[in-house]
C-alpha cells in the first residue's frame, strides 16, 4: 500500500462518548490496487483513519480533496500507528 494516493473526502470531529476525549477521523478515498483486484474489489475503497492526538481539531476544510501522505511507527505488539499527516494538492 506503500504506492497507494489517498485523497480526502472529509472529516468530521467529535467527543468520545466514553470519556469525552475529542477525536478528528479524516475520510479517504483510493483506487483500488492489483493485490485489491485478486480478492475480488475493484472500483475505489474509503476508509476513516483516526488523526495523531497532537492535531485533533486543526484540519481546515481546504484540505478536502487534497491527497492524504500518512507516517506510521510501530506501536504495540507491532502493529502501525499513524504518528503525523501532512497534505498535498491533488494532481
Amino acid at each position: 500500500m506503500d504506492n497507494v494516493r489517498r485523497q480526502v473526502l472529509g472529516y468530521r470531529n467529535f467527543n468520545r462518548k466514553s470519556d469525552g476525549k475529542p477525536l478528528t477521523v479524516i475520510t479517504v478515498i483510493w483506487q483500488c490496487t492489483p493485490e485489491d483486484n485478486e480478492h475480488g474489489s475493484f472500483g475505489n475503497r474509503y476508509r476513516d483513519i483516526f488523526v495523531p492526538d497532537g492535531l485533533v481539531g486543526t484540519l481546515k476544510p481546504d484540505c478536502i480533496g487534497q491527497e492524504l501522505v500518512l507516517q506510521y511507527e510501530l506501536g504495540g505488539f507491532g502493529s502501525p500507528v499513524v504518528t503525523d499527516i501532512t497534505f498535498k494538492p491533488w494532481k
